[in-house]
């Protein structure tokens, strides 16, 4: 019988927790509901090891069959302590010690890291990364982060704050503050809630007339229904969609002559919008972008979905315990 990896991928609503065979072979997929009562991550943790440990004797398995687990959590980790500094959508303050409390109930290596290099690792192996070493994952939802991953390894920096792509200074103008407490970073004007910024800004400007017009009045409108719009011809929609390509283009630029990926994976809500605006980053990508650095590079949508975080916590333990012994 193969052995196991279990994997958790931790929300602020739900835990998405999976069964995974050595070869990163997803065996059983499930949810618990996220427990925020506890700020020091216990009861929370408690929580996926209990679970874990009834799924693993289902599937006819004892602990001593797991290789490893892996867990993504939104917020700042130290990958070399799994402590994690803080998480606002889990009510942590503080250091709460992930690995420390999770080796409580497990004998196996433990590797805890932020929910969104685990998606750029899920990519990476099983979706739209196609195993290639150097990958970076872009996710565009109400905010922009993502994963930057290099010679097969997650990029997390001295102190974890590797890759925080989403605080990119690219609207030097600083006409909307992030949430990090700084103006101008590119979440602020790329993210679904950029865009909203951005129709905000520039409709009374412009001399364009809009379809959304009444859900701009409303205060209504949403990156969505900014981006159908684009596709049914909106002259305003279309204006506001080659905008944030073209700060999203900037981004990969300064990615590919910094990392030089062979992919760049766009995933997040807002990568749906499809063509209109996966193709409009595309050309203003290769437009801005140092030629050898672009040479070779694909701009893809992402493959795994929701199914990217508990893939790359899986991966965690791939990459980082079997890849690292030799054994795969």
């Amino acid at each position: 019988m193969k052995k196991i990896i279990l994997a958790a991928d931790v929300g602020g609503t739900t835990c998405k927790l999976g069964l995974f065979d050595e070869d990163l072979e997803r065996l059983e997929k499930w949810s618990i509901e996220t427990d925020t009562t506890d700020s020091t991550g216990y009861t929370l943790l408690k929580g996926v090891y209990d679970s874990f440990e009834e799924k693993v004797a289902a599937f006819g398995y004892s602990f001593e069959d797991v290789i490893g687990v892996g867990i993504g959590v939104p917020g700042p980790v130290d990958f070399e302590s799994g402590i994690v500094n803080g998480a606002v959508n889990l009510y942590w303050k503080g250091n709460v010690k992930v690995r420390e409390i999770f080796q409580q109930f497990v004998s196996c290596p433990v590797y805890v890291d932020n929910d969104a290099n685990v998606a750029a690792l899920g990519e990476k192996h099983k979706g739209a990364g196609k195993g290639a070493d150097d990958v970076v994952a872009i996710t565009l939802g109400t905010g922009l982060g993502g994963g930057i991953i290099s010679n097969g390894e997650i990029v997390h920096g001295h102190n974890g704050s590797g890759a925080e792509i989403g605080h990119f200074r690219v609207d030097h103008d600083q006409r909307f503050k992030c949430n990090c407490g700084k103006s101008g970073c590119i979440e602020t004007v790329a993210s679904a809630t950029g865009v909203v910024n951005l129709v905000n800004f520039y409709y009374p400007k412009l001399t364009f007339k809009s379809s959304i017009l009444e859900l701009i009045k409303s205060n209504k409108v949403t990156a969505k229904a900014v981006f159908n719009a684009a596709k049914a011809g909106d002259q305003f929609c279309i204006f506001i969609t080659e905008r944030v390509a073209n700060y999203i283009a900037y981004l990969c630029s300064i990615i590919s002559v910094t990392s030089n990926p062979k992919y760049i994976v766009l995933g997040g809500g807002m990568s749906t919008a499809g063509l209109i605006l996966i193709e409009n980053i595309k050309t203003e990508y290769y437009n801005l972008t140092f030629s050898p650095a672009q040479q070779g590079t694909e701009i893809v949508q992402a493959e795994l979905g929701n199914d990217a975080g508990i893939t790359g916590a899986a991966g965690l333990i791939y990459t980082y315990v079997l890849e690292k012994e030799g054994i795969k």
